[in-house]
């Protein structure tokens, strides 16, 4: 079976999640490096979002490639652990009144710019999982293991 158009939109979505998560840690550790420098702790954090990103690049890849485990390795990591680490936080500041904005953009002078990379990094997420899980996704992943790891990608 051809891979269908709905795994390679839902590998350019995964994509454009990876990207926003780039984005919004770039304006996240410019307000860092401008109010207070960065220390290793930064610089640690930096090295360890890196990693996942590259993991997760890796794991983008392989799910493009038809990879079975690939598909679900997404659906947990990023669909479940990764949409509660952006919206969990977000959530709690919510109920207990933060404005909109500010829960999700924080309350810097680059607020709006961790906004809409949060926002777009949540709806890629979002769009990605129901994308990667549609009917001719599903078709395509049914198949044998080895069938859809040899097939050209």
């Amino acid at each position: 079976m051809e891979k269908p158009q709905s795994v390679t939109n839902a590998a350019l979505l995964w994509t454009t999640a990876v990207v926003a998560g780039v984005i919004e840690a770039v304006f996240v550790v410019s307000e860092i490096a401008r109010d207070s420098g960065l220390d290793s702790g930064v610089w640690t954090a930096l090295g360890v979002r890196g990693a996942v990103y590259i993991g997760v690049m890796t794991i983008v890849v392989a799910f493009a490639s038809g990879r079975r485990w690939a598909r679900w390795a997404l659906a947990v990591l990023l669909s479940v652990i990764g949409l509660a680490s952006l919206v969990v936080e977000p959530a709690r500041l919510l109920m207990d009144g933060t404005p909109f904005l500010e829960a999700f953009g924080g309350d810097g002078e680059l607020m709006m710019g961790v906004f809409v990379a949060r926002m777009l990094h949540i709806a890629a997420v979002l769009i990605a999982t129901a994308v990667m899980f549609s009917p001719s996704a599903n078709a395509y992943f049914r198949k044998p293991a080895l069938q859809a790891a040899q097939s050209p990608a």
